[in-house]
């Protein structure tokens, strides 16, 4: 969060048991690496500001429908792979609430958009990853893509999974997802590299990803946000993502117009999130009453 033009973060302690937190500045964060991160989509579609004037025309003509309005979910699965189990000493429940966290993070993110994240499904493969998982990130993504439709879907369904992995991807890349896929069976994934142990960061990665999935391309020039960088930046900061720009908000309301995607209006059984309860997350989760 940011208090008076200062950054702070806050994560669990490690080794902590009782849900202790701790707050510090971004100032005293040691950076692990200065090298520019970027997203591996190199797909983008806005090229002036004629596109924002364009989709500002198509929204008004269509008006906002009841499509439009209504709230969309996202049944969301989330695989992290054997580097990621081993990187965190097979310690099963810290890498759960660290994924609870990530998906916390997305919600936060999302909510402008008025689409709510709900984690169905966690999976860790402890004893060998299930895919071949190469540094190509291209490679990578078409495996994953191709293991979901397979294998994931028939067992659980879900609209939207994403691979977490410690292995360095090619040319710095951090993550990677198809643009305007949400209802694929096999295209709706994503790739992302668990680069930091700061689960905020990560998450900024995967609300990137997720944003090329709902139809979002990379910002340019005159794309800006109220503070900071925007998540759709192709170039990652040093500090979280936390703010869609003008551009990325417009651009989806184009998608969901133009694509009607279906997937993502079913509102998931609070049975069926496994993500602790938590107050204000729009889900009535089990053991509340209202949300």
């Amino acid at each position: 969060f940011k208090h008076q033009g200062e950054t702070y973060f806050i994560e669990p302690l490690k080794l902590s048991e009782s849900g202790s937190h701790a707050i510090y500045k971004d100032e005293n964060v040691e950076k692990e690496d200065e090298t520019l991160k970027i997203c591996g989509v190199t797909q983008t579609t806005w090229e002036s500001d004629e596109s924002i004037k364009k989709v500002s025309q198509l929204t008004n003509i269509l008006g906002e429908g009841r499509y439009f309005r209504i709230k969309k979910y996202i049944e969301f699965y989330v695989v992290v792979d054997n580097s990621m189990y081993r990187h965190y000493q097979s310690d099963i429940p810290a890498i759960q609430r660290r994924v609870y966290e990530m998906v916390n993070t997305l919600n936060m993110i999302y909510r402008p958009l008025n689409l709510y994240i709900a984690l169905i499904g966690l999976e860790i493969w402890s004893n060998r990853d299930k895919i071949h998982i190469e540094p190509d990130p291209d490679i990578t993504l078409k495996s994953f893509g191709e293991w979901r439709e397979n294998v994931l879907l028939p067992r659980k369904r879900n609209d939207n999974a994403h691979l977490l992995t410690r292995i360095e991807f090619n040319g710095a890349t951090l993550g990677i997802a198809h643009v305007g896929t949400i209802c694929s069976p096999q295209k709706s994934v994503a790739v992302i590299q668990d680069f930091d142990d700061k689960t905020s960061f990560v998450a900024s990665i995967m609300a990137h990803e997720l944003g090329h999935t709902l139809g979002i391309s990379h910002d340019i020039f005159f794309c800006n946000c109220t503070a900071g960088p925007c998540v759709m930046s192709p170039i990652i900061s040093d500090e979280p993502l936390y703010e869609f720009s003008s551009c990325s908000v417009k651009e989806h309301q184009m998608y969901l117009l133009r694509e009607r995607p279906q997937c993502i209006l079913n509102k998931p059984l609070s049975t069926d999130i496994i993500t602790p309860p938590v107050c204000g997350n729009f889900f009535v989760d089990v053991g509340e009453e209202c949300d």
